[in-house]
């Protein structure tokens, strides 16, 4: 399994920093990218070129982010040796899941601009000096020849943990703590057209998103549920079919997300919960903003929530003008 999503909670960040950035061109029901694994339960998607070429980010966090990056000398060595400048050949970033328990199932699909033969020369300096920390395969791809295939010794919480990373071409870079996601991935590269996955309800599901949201979230309640662990939020979610949408960004930030319960009952259930948590969000939210008045966007945020049910559906909107983003940034400085 992928990290938990907590741990993306920085992509969501960036999203929401996208406010007054143009979106992508896209209508609902874009084909499903190729590389997706056939185990496919849970995809998070975000697109990075609309964050980075948004208005705000432009403004806001260009600099402090560029600041952050020049601070690591040898990152910066790394990328200027492959010839990757991530604010200018960064373009999206997919994780796909079983949501299963396991620690190595699952794919990160990352799009954008990258040199093939620079990344051959560094990797194989790499591997000749730091044989410990990265070692090159060779797997097999879909026309009868040999794929290079990085694996990369990367120190986690409680061990040390591989990551398999290879470019499928100049504009697909491919990465999974599983071998073997990251090697059947490759035998994909020369397919033509989307994936047909296991799961047929997720396929109909993502093929339903709508590919202009800047942050897009979609998943099967069942496999969020395996990896839940036991408790009520695991009880919860086997209440739930399926759970699908995300940030859009336009002239604000509209958020979207609808949960398909498994029954009517549920979905009232889930409906009530929601509303109450939402009326606690927005006391505690003006109790802090008349306490602090830099705090007053985040209640103009919460205030905007509103929960509908309809049958098994449970709809989750929110939206923040751009002037209320502006306005926090303008209280910082």
């Amino acid at each position: 399994m992928l990290p938990p999503l907590r741990q993306w909670a920085p992509a969501l960040g960036l999203a929401l920093l996208a406010a007054a950035g143009p979106s992508r061109a896209g209508p609902p029901g874009t084909p499903l990218d190729r590389y997706l694994p056939e185990d496919t339960e849970v995809v998070i998607d975000l697109d990075v070129r609309q964050v980075l070429d948004s208005a705000l980010f432009k403004k806001h966090a260009l600099q402090p982010a560029r600041k952050a990056l020049d601070d690591h000398d040898q990152v910066n060595e790394v990328l200027r040796d492959l010839g990757f400048d991530p604010f200018r050949d960064l373009d999206r970033v997919t994780v796909a899941s079983p949501g299963a328990a396991e620690k190595d199932r699952g794919l990160v699909i990352v799009r954008g601009k990258f040199d093939p033969d620079r990344f051959r020369v560094r990797a194989a300096a790499a591997a000749r000096d730091h044989g410990d920390v990265l070692r090159i395969h060779k797997v097999p791809d879909a026309l009868g020849g040999r794929h290079l295939l990085y694996e990369v010794a990367v120190n986690g919480p409680d061990q040390e943990t591989p990551l398999f990373v290879a470019l499928a071409d100049r504009t697909t870079l491919l990465a999974s703590p599983g071998k073997d996601y990251v090697a059947e991935a490759l035998k994909r590269a020369p397919v033509k057209g989307g994936p047909t996955l296991k799961s047929r309800a997720f396929q109909e599901l993502l093929e339903k998103m709508d590919s202009r949201q800047t942050l897009a979230l979609a998943a099967l309640g069942s496999a969020l549920a395996r990896g839940a662990g036991e408790g009520p939020v695991r009880d919860a979610l086997e209440k739930v079919d399926a759970v699908g949408g995300g940030v859009t960004v336009g002239e604000g930030i509209k958020v979207e997300v609808v949960l398909a319960a498994k029954s009517a009952e549920a979905a009232r259930h889930f409906q009530e919960a929601a509303d109450r948590g939402v009326r606690q969000a927005v006391t505690l939210a003006a109790l802090a903003a008349a306490a602090q008045k830099e705090l007053a966007p985040l209640f103009e945020v919460v205030n905007t929530l509103r929960v509908r049910a309809q049958g098994k559906l449970i709809t989750i909107r929110g939206r923040v003008s751009a002037e209320v983003i502006e306005d926090a940034f303008s209280r910082d400085e």
